[in-house]
């Protein structure tokens, strides 16, 4: 079973360019990681202060062995006193029927 995890945190103001100064190398790591699939941090082009993550895994278990990693470990004590919120949600991602068209407004 394939988990998607979607983050999104707010900075306190101004932190932004000191988590990019280090975020590079968390996520080189991440990609390197047994079960990894995708990982990435996406700084708003809206408001400064916020980033979304959005990551996929192979398994729960390769999530669940991730945040226990040395150097995700590491960044998150070094990203945790610029943050003022963070919210995560993990999904199960199951793909339910394929197509070859996009959905239509109804």
């Amino acid at each position: 079973m394939t988990i998607v995890v979607s983050v999104k945190y707010v900075l306190k103001r101004g932190k932004r360019d000191e988590l990019l100064s280090f975020v590079m190398d968390n996520v080189e790591n991440t990609r390197r990681e047994k079960g990894n699939l995708a990982y990435s941090h996406y700084p708003s082009l809206e408001n400064a202060d916020e980033m979304f993550v959005f990551e996929t895994w192979e398994t729960l278990k390769d999530l669940e062995n991730h945040i226990n990693m040395p150097h995700y470990v590491a960044f998150d004590d070094r990203r945790r006193p610029l943050l003022d919120s963070y919210e995560a949600q993990v999904y199960e991602a199951t793909l339910c029927r394929s197509t070859n068209r996009t959905p239509r407004a109804r």
